[in-house]
């Protein structure tokens, strides 16, 4: 009564990998996109007070993204003491 399919079975792992392979897929960016990327990319994040940019690609056209800075999780190092 309770057999399992194998066709069941290959189904699910058939969704199962799509959707690994969907989030493999998926990149995080962490900035801020203005607009289209072009030579004044880099002007316009130091306009706007960022220090680094990346002209990042979407689907079919590229945007500029300005990176905003990275804060460490420890303001100062761990000192082990011996």
């Amino acid at each position: 009564m309770a057999k399992i399919n194998s066709l069941d079975v290959i189904t699910i792992a058939i969704v199962l990998l799509l959707v690994i392979a969907g989030q493999a897929t998926a990149i995080t960016v962490q900035a801020d996109c203005i607009g289209p990327c072009n030579d004044n990319c880099q002007q316009l994040c130091k306009s706007k007070g960022y220090k680094d940019w990346t002209c990042a690609a979407f689907r079919t056209k590229s945007s500029c993204c300005c990176k905003p800075p990275r804060h460490p999780i420890f303001e100062q190092n761990a000192q082990l003491n011996n």
